[in-house]
């Protein structure tokens, strides 16, 4: 196996195979605005594109397995065109982007439907997909990094100069609409010096969200770290909370509550139907409607114990396989038709 990345990511960071030779997407507060934005995301699929076709000539790899999107509106044409030489694979970890248009729908149903075989992490998220595309979803647990473990409470907080004694809660990574800041702005607001501790670390995704932010800054309960958290400054804050934040309102699957599965932290999470079975299906924690008054009782309340250990690695990597063969079964068959849309296909 050999993963494609960004150009920017050290290869040493990881223990298997990593070729940095994607363009770098740039998200974040640091993206151009208006045409250079467009001018941008055109110069990165076609860099990123032209990447993957001459690492398929040389690799020869019996499947081509994409994590993330280069470009929603051209993506579809590269997978075409890949399937004409080998199986093609698509993770929807959402199945619509967070901040999604009306038009993102058609473009991602291409995209599915352009695929051999497609994975999701959940069952309201296969269904969803469904829905959307026609287009039979593999629904595969979410992979746990075991390279990931907990470090002492006590000396996590030490250095990241927080309060040693008392509870602290963390909201973590980039700031975005979808993940429903305003809540928790509520929530210490009402609470004032009754709020237990919390932690606002990472990126300010979205100037939007710049006025939220400034009102969690101002309760004396809320210590906000804006800036891009690398893999290190997450691990270190979710291995100091006593719980994690997701107050999300949409979305699928988090990151982080895996990463707090990971070190034996639980969340607190909204109720939002794809997240929500992803707490329940794991163990990982508590959900919530999107109310004031229960956010504020559950932050001050008994706090959910920690999340039983996940599946390893090895069994998660299992269950790819067999959908990586199904696929190629289905392909080799020809029971996958990419020109027609809406056409359940084997995965």
């Amino acid at each position: 196996m050999s993963v494609l990345g960004s150009r920017v990511i050290d290869p040493a960071l990881y223990p298997y195979p990593f070729l940095p030779r994607m363009p770098d997407l740039l998200f974040g507060s640091d993206r151009p605005d208006g045409v250079r934005l467009y001018a941008h995301r055109l110069s990165v699929w076609l860099g990123g594109a032209a990447a993957v076709r001459e690492s398929r000539r040389e690799l020869e790899p019996d499947i081509v397995h994409f994590q993330h999107a280069i470009n929603k509106r051209l993506d579809h044409r590269l997978l075409k065109q890949l399937g004409q030489q080998t199986t093609v694979m698509w993770t929807a970890h959402d199945v619509l982007p967070h901040e999604h248009t009306r038009r993102d729908r058609a473009r991602f149903a291409r995209i599915y439907q352009a695929a051999d075989g497609v994975i999701v992490h959940s069952q309201p998220a296969a269904e969803e997909l469904q829905e959307l595309s026609g287009v039979q979803a593999t629904v595969i647990e979410h992979p746990v990094d075991d390279r990931v473990h907990a470090t002492d409470r006590t000396d996590a907080r030490r250095e990241l100069g927080l309060p040693t004694e008392g509870r602290l809660l963390s909201a973590l990574g980039f700031v975005r609409p979808y993940k429903g800041y305003e809540l928790l702005a509520d929530v210490w607001d009402a609470l004032g010096l009754d709020a237990p501790t919390l932690l606002v670390m990472g990126e300010l995704h979205s100037r939007s969200e710049q006025a939220v932010v400034d009102r969690l800054a101002r309760s004396p309960r809320v210590v906000v770290r804006l800036g891009y958290a690398e893999d290190a400054d997450l691990h270190r804050a979710i291995s100091a909370s006593d719980a994690i934040l997701l107050p999300y309102s949409g979305g699928s699957d988090s990151g982080l509550l895996h990463l707090g599965r990971a070190c034996g932290t639980p969340v607190i999470a909204s109720d939002a139907a794809q997240l929500a079975a992803s707490v329940v299906a794991t163990d990982s924690g508590l959900t919530l409607p999107r109310t004031v008054a229960a956010w504020a009782t559950a932050v001050r309340g008994p706090l959910p114990p920690p999340p039983p250990a996940p599946p390893s690695p090895e069994e998660t990597g299992r269950a790819h396989l067999e959908a990586y063969q199904a696929a190629i079964h289905g392909a080799t068959l020809g029971l996958t038709s990419r020109a027609g849309a809406g056409t359940p296909r084997a995965a």
